[in-house]
């Protein structure tokens, strides 16, 4: 397998594009999928824009506990991917499954099983594109244009008996004549191991289950994505860019990207605030916002490249609702 780079240079930024995932997709051709957990397992729905309509279950999945369920749909290739928890606890496991050419592929175990647990996945596709300079059989300088489709997932990766955990992120490289992404072509990375430093009178933060899901962005420039994740031992958040660069591979010769991993904000967090009950919403940039409820309030802090918000507190009242406060709180971070 492939290890990944974590460099902190700054690099050339290139024309990408990103395709987000979750429970509901809309590709650029207008095409709507769903997936939901029905009786019969998990179901993807299609409605599309030339006006046929399509249904896929997927195999293995009926009986089955599953959630936070995630589709991704490939417009370059063609394929659908699904990616899900299944059970719970010290049960949780990350599985995929991928439609392409008219069948199902998996479901295939990524994450979990003995005595580790994995929950909380996301997922995101996204296409590299570079134009690199090179040379024509004559040796005439050309422009070669290198392209290449990844699956990008993140979960949280934990054992039974510890009471924290790691986010991990894997990337996985489609291939463009069959359309399946290749999960052997990079080792599964704990993204804390990539930080440069920690918080040393961190004491650790404890029992913080909302803030055990790593989140797939993009970044609103670059359109590369963002990794946002927590490192519970050391008492910080971080957000990594996920960027590529173009190697020769020694072998056959080929220009092929490869996944460099860059530190993009780290950020300490105060292991005495109420983690346990806290949500975190991502804004534009670097910027995100932790938000918890209080007696007659909403609490929160502001996070950006300029630094850490003190703890503000938004009133409730017959006049502004929990709800609306919530409301209000996210959109300081876009």
């Amino acid at each position: 397998m492939r290890v990944l780079k974590m460099t902190l240079l700054v690099l050339a930024l290139a024309a990408a594009g990103t395709a987000a995932a979750g429970d509901i997709v809309l590709t650029r051709a207008g095409d709507l999928y769903r997936v939901a957990a029905t009786d019969d397992g998990l179901v993807v729905t299609g409605t599309l824009a030339d006006g046929n309509t399509l249904e896929l279950t997927v195999p293995q999945t009926a009986g089955t506990a599953t959630s936070a369920l995630n589709l991704a749909v490939d417009e370059v290739n063609g394929g659908i991917f699904v990616l899900w928890q299944q059970a719970q606890n010290r049960y949780a496991r990350v599985k995929l499954a991928t439609y392409q050419d008219g069948a199902w592929t998996g479901p295939i175990l990524v994450a979990g099983g003995g005595d580790t647990a994995a929950a909380n996945p996301q997922l995101m596709i996204f296409r590299a594109v570079d134009d690199v300079e090179g040379e024509d059989e004559n040796g005439e300088p050309i422009t070669i244009r290198v392209e290449t489709s990844f699956l990008h997932m993140t979960w949280w990766a934990y054992v039974a008996s510890v009471n924290d955990g790691a986010a991990v992120f894997k990337p996985a490289p489609i291939d463009d004549e069959t359309g399946m992404a290749d999960l052997d072509a990079y080792d599964p990375v704990l993204l804390s191991d990539l930080l440069p430093y920690g918080i040393p009178d961190c004491d650790g933060i404890e029992d913080a289950t909302g803030l055990t899901s790593p989140m797939l962005f993009s970044d609103p420039q670059s359109g590369f994505p963002l990794l946002f994740a927590s490192d519970f031992a050391q008492c910080l958040f971080y957000i990594l860019e996920v960027d590529h660069d173009v190697t020769i591979d020694p072998g056959t010769e080929r220009r092929r990207h490869t996944i460099i991993l860059r530190q993009a904000g780290t950020y300490p967090v105060d292991d005495r605030l109420p983690l346990a009950s806290s949500n975190v919403d991502i804004g534009h940039g670097l910027s995100f916002v932790l938000y918890w409820d209080a007696e007659h309030a909403v609490e929160y802090m502001q996070f950006d490249p300029e630094g850490t918000s003190d703890v503000r507190s938004l009133p409730i009242s017959d006049s502004l609702t929990h709800e609306q406060a919530v409301e209000l709180i996210q959109g300081l971070a876009n």
